[in-house]
Protein backbone atom coordinates (compact mmCIF):
# COMPACT_ATOMS: atom_id res chain seq x y z
CA UNK A 1 0.00 0.00 0.00
CA UNK A 2 2.35 2.72 -1.10
CA UNK A 3 1.75 6.38 -1.04
CA UNK A 4 3.54 9.29 -2.92
CA UNK A 5 4.68 12.64 -0.69
CA UNK A 6 3.11 15.59 -2.24
CA UNK A 7 6.22 16.54 -4.14
CA UNK A 8 6.16 12.95 -5.51
CA UNK A 9 10.39 12.68 -4.55
CA UNK A 10 9.49 10.67 -2.05
CA UNK A 11 7.27 7.09 -2.10
CA UNK A 12 6.08 6.09 1.52
CA UNK A 13 5.20 1.67 1.68
CA UNK A 14 5.44 -1.46 4.00
CA UNK A 15 8.04 -3.88 3.96
CA UNK A 16 7.28 -7.53 5.20
CA UNK A 17 4.54 -5.97 6.55
CA UNK A 18 6.81 -4.72 9.64
CA UNK A 19 8.99 -2.13 8.31
CA UNK A 20 7.67 1.20 7.65
CA UNK A 21 10.57 2.21 4.44
CA UNK A 22 10.79 5.44 2.37
CA UNK A 23 11.49 4.92 -1.10
CA UNK A 24 12.97 7.65 -3.98
CA UNK A 25 11.58 6.67 -7.31
CA UNK A 26 14.32 5.60 -9.87
CA UNK A 27 16.35 4.16 -7.15
CA UNK A 28 16.12 0.39 -5.90
CA UNK A 29 16.26 1.41 -2.51
CA UNK A 30 14.23 1.09 0.61
CA UNK A 31 15.10 3.37 3.73
CA UNK A 32 13.95 1.77 7.16
CA UNK A 33 12.04 4.68 8.69
CA UNK A 34 10.14 2.46 11.42
CA UNK A 35 9.95 -0.73 12.75
CA UNK A 36 9.05 -2.08 15.80
CA UNK A 37 9.01 -5.72 17.33
CA UNK A 38 5.54 -7.41 17.42
CA UNK A 39 4.04 -5.18 15.55
CA UNK A 40 3.04 -4.55 12.09
CA UNK A 41 2.77 -1.28 10.28
CA UNK A 42 0.27 -0.71 7.55
CA UNK A 43 -1.34 1.63 5.12
CA UNK A 44 0.87 4.72 5.09
CA UNK A 45 -0.11 8.55 4.33
CA UNK A 46 1.50 11.33 3.99
CA UNK A 47 0.20 15.03 5.30
CA UNK A 48 -0.56 17.66 2.85
CA UNK A 49 2.21 19.58 3.47
CA UNK A 50 4.60 16.63 3.39
CA UNK A 51 5.62 17.00 7.44
CA UNK A 52 3.92 13.92 9.17
CA UNK A 53 3.12 10.51 7.79
CA UNK A 54 0.05 8.68 9.82
CA UNK A 55 0.18 4.47 9.75
CA UNK A 56 -1.69 1.46 11.37
CA UNK A 57 0.85 0.13 13.97
CA UNK A 58 -0.47 -3.36 15.72
CA UNK A 59 -1.82 -6.17 14.14
CA UNK A 60 -4.04 -6.42 11.27
CA UNK A 61 -4.46 -10.28 9.90
CA UNK A 62 -4.79 -13.08 11.78
CA UNK A 63 -4.35 -11.64 15.46
CA UNK A 64 -6.58 -8.19 14.96
CA UNK A 65 -8.49 -9.33 18.22
CA UNK A 66 -4.65 -7.68 20.02
CA UNK A 67 -6.08 -4.28 18.78
CA UNK A 68 -4.05 -1.82 16.71
CA UNK A 69 -3.40 1.75 16.94
CA UNK A 70 -3.02 4.83 13.97
CA UNK A 71 0.59 6.22 15.15
CA UNK A 72 2.08 9.66 13.27
CA UNK A 73 5.53 9.89 12.30
CA UNK A 74 8.18 12.47 10.95
CA UNK A 75 9.25 11.71 7.65
CA UNK A 76 12.99 11.66 9.19
CA UNK A 77 12.34 8.75 11.50
CA UNK A 78 11.45 10.74 14.67
CA UNK A 79 8.72 12.02 16.94
CA UNK A 80 6.74 8.53 16.93
CA UNK A 81 3.75 8.91 18.63
CA UNK A 82 -0.03 7.05 18.99
CA UNK A 83 -2.68 9.10 17.92
CA UNK A 84 -6.10 6.83 18.87
CA UNK A 85 -6.10 4.85 21.65
CA UNK A 86 -8.51 1.95 23.39
CA UNK A 87 -9.06 -1.86 22.59
CA UNK A 88 -9.88 -1.74 18.85
CA UNK A 89 -8.09 -2.45 16.37
CA UNK A 90 -7.56 0.99 14.48
CA UNK A 91 -5.79 1.72 11.15
CA UNK A 92 -5.99 2.68 7.68
CA UNK A 93 -5.32 6.50 7.81
CA UNK A 94 -6.00 8.81 4.93
CA UNK A 95 -5.53 12.69 5.42
CA UNK A 96 -8.33 15.63 5.15
CA UNK A 97 -6.93 18.19 2.32
CA UNK A 98 -6.76 20.35 5.18
CA UNK A 99 -4.46 18.48 7.36
CA UNK A 100 -6.83 19.20 10.38
CA UNK A 101 -8.60 15.72 9.89
CA UNK A 102 -8.22 11.70 8.98
CA UNK A 103 -10.39 9.34 8.59
CA UNK A 104 -9.69 5.67 9.45
CA UNK A 105 -11.29 2.68 10.06
CA UNK A 106 -12.13 0.75 13.19
CA UNK A 107 -13.40 -2.39 14.94
CA UNK A 108 -13.59 -4.26 17.62
CA UNK A 109 -15.23 -4.05 21.35
CA UNK A 110 -16.18 -0.57 21.07
CA UNK A 111 -17.75 -0.98 17.48
CA UNK A 112 -17.25 -0.83 13.98
CA UNK A 113 -16.83 1.34 10.60
CA UNK A 114 -15.04 4.75 9.94
CA UNK A 115 -14.20 7.07 11.95
CA UNK A 116 -13.01 10.82 11.93
CA UNK A 117 -10.49 12.55 14.63
CA UNK A 118 -9.87 15.93 14.52
CA UNK A 119 -5.88 16.61 14.85
CA UNK A 120 -6.29 19.43 16.94
CA UNK A 121 -8.33 18.25 19.57
CA UNK A 122 -8.68 14.26 19.82
CA UNK A 123 -12.32 14.94 18.98
CA UNK A 124 -13.56 11.35 17.10
CA UNK A 125 -16.87 11.28 14.79
CA UNK A 126 -18.67 8.44 13.68
CA UNK A 127 -19.15 8.26 9.98
CA UNK A 128 -20.10 4.48 9.61
CA UNK A 129 -21.16 1.67 11.37
CA UNK A 130 -20.93 -1.28 8.76
CA UNK A 131 -17.59 -3.62 7.71
CA UNK A 132 -15.84 -0.85 6.30
CA UNK A 133 -12.40 -0.40 4.81
CA UNK A 134 -9.84 1.44 3.00
CA UNK A 135 -10.80 4.82 3.44
CA UNK A 136 -9.58 7.79 1.41
CA UNK A 137 -10.37 11.31 1.72
CA UNK A 138 -11.06 12.80 -2.00
CA UNK A 139 -8.26 15.68 -3.04
CA UNK A 140 -11.04 17.94 -2.79
CA UNK A 141 -12.40 17.28 0.48
CA UNK A 142 -15.76 16.81 -0.70
CA UNK A 143 -16.17 12.53 -0.10
CA UNK A 144 -14.37 10.10 1.31
CA UNK A 145 -14.22 6.78 -0.72
CA UNK A 146 -14.07 3.33 1.10
CA UNK A 147 -14.68 -0.42 0.42
CA UNK A 148 -17.93 -2.65 2.40
CA UNK A 149 -17.93 -6.03 2.75
CA UNK A 150 -21.74 -6.43 0.90
CA UNK A 151 -23.27 -9.61 -0.11
CA UNK A 152 -20.02 -11.71 0.36
CA UNK A 153 -18.09 -9.52 -1.70
CA UNK A 154 -16.41 -6.09 -1.34
CA UNK A 155 -17.35 -3.30 -3.20
CA UNK A 156 -16.65 0.39 -3.28
CA UNK A 157 -18.67 3.54 -1.90
CA UNK A 158 -18.69 7.04 -0.96
CA UNK A 159 -19.88 9.25 1.49
CA UNK A 160 -19.97 13.05 2.46
CA UNK A 161 -17.85 13.81 5.47
CA UNK A 162 -20.79 14.26 7.26
CA UNK A 163 -21.97 11.28 6.94
CA UNK A 164 -24.78 12.27 4.12
CA UNK A 165 -24.74 11.13 0.40
CA UNK A 166 -23.87 7.56 0.22
CA UNK A 167 -23.40 6.32 -2.82
CA UNK A 168 -21.85 2.79 -4.66
CA UNK A 169 -19.81 3.12 -6.84
CA UNK A 170 -19.39 -0.48 -7.77
CA UNK A 171 -21.26 -3.87 -7.99
CA UNK A 172 -20.98 -6.55 -5.16
CA UNK A 173 -19.36 -9.89 -6.59
CA UNK A 174 -16.37 -8.73 -8.16
CA UNK A 175 -14.35 -8.11 -4.88
CA UNK A 176 -13.34 -4.61 -5.29
CA UNK A 177 -10.59 -3.09 -2.89
CA UNK A 178 -7.44 -1.43 -2.68
CA UNK A 179 -8.94 2.21 -4.28
CA UNK A 180 -6.69 5.73 -4.39
CA UNK A 181 -7.77 9.23 -5.79
CA UNK A 182 -6.38 10.92 -9.17
CA UNK A 183 -4.51 14.14 -7.94
CA UNK A 184 -7.27 15.99 -9.21
CA UNK A 185 -10.27 13.70 -7.70
CA UNK A 186 -11.53 12.96 -11.28
CA UNK A 187 -10.57 9.99 -11.52
CA UNK A 188 -10.24 6.20 -9.14
CA UNK A 189 -8.30 3.48 -9.46
CA UNK A 190 -8.29 0.18 -7.83
CA UNK A 191 -8.03 -3.74 -8.03
CA UNK A 192 -10.73 -6.33 -8.83
CA UNK A 193 -11.29 -9.42 -9.46
CA UNK A 194 -13.78 -9.74 -11.45
CA UNK A 195 -11.83 -10.94 -14.40
CA UNK A 196 -12.06 -14.06 -12.14
CA UNK A 197 -8.86 -16.83 -12.00
CA UNK A 198 -6.95 -17.76 -14.92
CA UNK A 199 -3.72 -19.86 -13.97
CA UNK A 200 -3.20 -18.26 -10.49
CA UNK A 201 -3.17 -21.13 -8.62
CA UNK A 202 -0.42 -22.59 -10.38
CA UNK A 203 2.00 -19.67 -10.23
CA UNK A 204 1.90 -18.37 -6.79
CA UNK A 205 1.32 -19.16 -3.46
CA UNK A 206 -0.34 -15.77 -2.85
CA UNK A 207 -3.29 -16.16 -0.61
CA UNK A 208 -5.44 -13.98 -2.98
CA UNK A 209 -4.28 -15.03 -6.51
CA UNK A 210 -5.90 -12.68 -8.08
CA UNK A 211 -6.56 -8.74 -9.24
CA UNK A 212 -6.36 -6.40 -11.78
CA UNK A 213 -5.79 -2.70 -11.98
CA UNK A 214 -9.06 -0.87 -13.08
CA UNK A 215 -10.02 3.18 -13.20
CA UNK A 216 -13.60 4.85 -13.05
CA UNK A 217 -14.59 7.96 -12.88
CA UNK A 218 -15.37 9.25 -9.78
CA UNK A 219 -18.98 8.85 -9.83
CA UNK A 220 -18.20 5.45 -10.46
CA UNK A 221 -18.96 5.43 -14.61
CA UNK A 222 -16.36 5.33 -17.49
CA UNK A 223 -14.77 1.92 -15.86
CA UNK A 224 -11.23 1.11 -17.83
CA UNK A 225 -9.41 -2.04 -17.24
CA UNK A 226 -5.09 -1.02 -17.06
CA UNK A 227 -4.04 -4.36 -16.64
CA UNK A 228 -4.45 -8.11 -17.73
CA UNK A 229 -1.76 -10.68 -16.81
CA UNK A 230 -1.74 -14.35 -14.34
CA UNK A 231 -0.64 -12.16 -11.31
CA UNK A 232 -2.15 -10.69 -8.38
CA UNK A 233 -2.59 -6.85 -9.11
CA UNK A 234 -3.11 -4.36 -6.27
CA UNK A 235 -2.47 -1.39 -4.03
CA UNK A 236 -1.90 1.67 -6.63
CA UNK A 237 -0.45 4.88 -5.61
CA UNK A 238 -1.43 7.88 -8.40
CA UNK A 239 1.92 10.09 -8.85
CA UNK A 240 1.30 13.88 -7.74
CA UNK A 241 -0.18 16.18 -10.00
CA UNK A 242 3.11 18.41 -9.76
CA UNK A 243 5.94 15.67 -10.96
CA UNK A 244 2.95 14.00 -13.14
CA UNK A 245 2.76 17.16 -14.98
CA UNK A 246 6.81 17.50 -15.38
CA UNK A 247 7.72 14.03 -16.74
Amino acid sequence: MPAFAPSGKHLIATADNTRLVQIEPGRNVADTLFQQEGKLTQSADWSPHGDAILFGLGQYFRNRAQGAQVAMIKPDGTGLREITSGVNNNGFPSYAPDGKRFVYRTFGPEGQGLRIMNLEDGYVTKLTEDYDNFPRWSPRGDVIMFVRRMEGSFVIFSIAPDGKRLKRLTNPGSDDSHPTWSPDGEWIAFASARTGFKDEALNTDSPQPYGEIFVMRNDGTGVQQLTDNQWEEGSPAWLPRNRATTR
